[in-house]
């Protein structure tokens, strides 16, 4: 069975440069499917001579392809470059497919719905990754989409509660399957000295980390108000977030009284497991106020999290809840600094219970790795191929 892999976000990309896609189609391989990945040809000069399997560490199992798209990303990088991408990288991948008589034998799995605006016109087996919950004024598109798919991959029950009631999509039709991780990646035998050694890191202070992107609805502005609260000794850390991100959110960080916060910005991949390792408390502040946060996401950092071992502190969400309870994480109120604050001092103030609880997380990542995430979808594709 061949499988193409579709997704206008993945590799090389600045906005979400992520291994989802490069690990997912690993897994798939392994399953013994024939795979290639399409991806647009991106401009961005960060990663043009950046080899991902290397980078991510994947194996040359699949094949990647780059399909000509028109990228102004670098120069509207907003409303405008993302339908520009979005709408050429539709019509790129739909020529393709003509091009090689492709559409009536091969699995088309699309990461995103918008990247099946045209080539589901084209293909007999078409398959949703639904990570967001798409709700436009042109419902009908939607409609059409899910309910002419042979199947939808689900990352959280809460949308396929929706799907259902929205759609009227059988539950035969879904599977629900979250995001997943590296747990041999994440999961370190290095002491948390070595680590903080390895980065540089005060040893004499209490480390309060947050890693992923600087978006709005990642709730890293609750984070950074609770530096106000937190006890002497405690510095919050935050890695990640794209090089325009980072700028903005440098000129939140008030220019006095602030010392206990430090813009790490962007880190290499590699040292990712690390940081982790080196940090007390690992902190997923997801605000309530968006959608995607509150009920669509199934987050990979959590996952990470969890694999690393270290304490967690977790908005208490519905998406996070899909994943988590109280035995496995320290909850706090969803966009409350003050609540923020009190869940990392009752985290530092309790070793003993926050090892149980991290030890019951790493123990509970290992239900979620990309092998039997792969494995599963396979079998789920297998199943409802024609």
């Amino acid at each position: 069975m061949k499988i193409i892999y579709i997704s206008h976000w993945r590799f090389p990309s600045e906005k979400a440069f992520s291994p989802f896609a490069m690990k997912t189609c690993e897994g798939f391989a392994d399953q013994g499917m024939e795979v290639e990945l399409w991806i647009p040809r991106r401009r961005n000069p960060r990663y043009r001579n950046k080899d991902p399997f290397a980078y991510y560490g994947v194996r040359k199992n699949f094949i990647v392809r780059r399909l000509p798209v028109m990228d102004f990303m670098g120069v509207s990088s907003g409303r405008i470059g993302f339908a520009f991408l979005l709408a050429t990288f539709n019509v790129s991948v739909a020529l393709y497919m003509l091009i090689r008589g492709m559409g009536r034998r091969e699995v088309f799995y699309f990461h995103d719905i918008r990247d099946a605006l045209l080539p589901f016109l084209l293909a007999r087996n078409s398959f949703f990754e639904i990570h967001d919950f798409y709700r436009t004024g042109v419902g009908w598109i939607n409609r059409r989409l899910l309910s002419g798919a042979r199947g939808l991959v689900v990352t959280n029950q809460i949308k396929i509660t929706a799907l259902r009631r929205d759609f009227g999509i059988p539950p035969d039709r879904m599977l629900h399957q979250p995001n997943a991780v590296d747990v041999k990646r994440f999961a370190l035998l290095t002491s948390k000295k070595e680590a903080r050694d390895t980065l540089n890191l005060p040893q004499d202070k209490i480390i309060v980390l947050y890693a992923g992107h600087l978006y709005g609805w990642k709730g890293v502005d609750t984070l950074l108000a609770a530096h106000q609260c937190l006890n002497p000794g405690i510095i919050i850390y935050f890695n990640g977030g794209t090089d325009e991100d980072i700028e903005r959110f440098r000129t939140k960080v008030p220019k006095s009284g602030a010392e206990n916060v430090v813009i790490a910005g962007r880190r290499p991949y590699g040292e990712t497991p690390m940081w982790m390792r080196g940090a007390d408390v690992l902190v997923l502040p997801n605000t309530a106020r968006h959608q995607a946060s509150l009920t669509d996401t199934s987050p990979l950092k959590l996952f990470e999290y969890m694999a690393s071992g270290s304490p967690i502190v977790a908005s208490d969400l519905p998406s996070v809840r899909d994943i988590v309870d109280e035995r496995m994480v320290w909850f706090f109120e969803p966009d409350n600094p003050g609540g923020l604050c009190a869940a990392i001092h009752a985290c530092l103030a309790d070793p003993e219970e926050s090892e149980k609880k991290a030890a019951r997380a790493r123990e509970h990542a290992e239900n979620f790795t990309w092998e039997k995430r792969s494995r599963a979808i396979a079998d789920f594709v297998k199943k409802r191929y024609d």
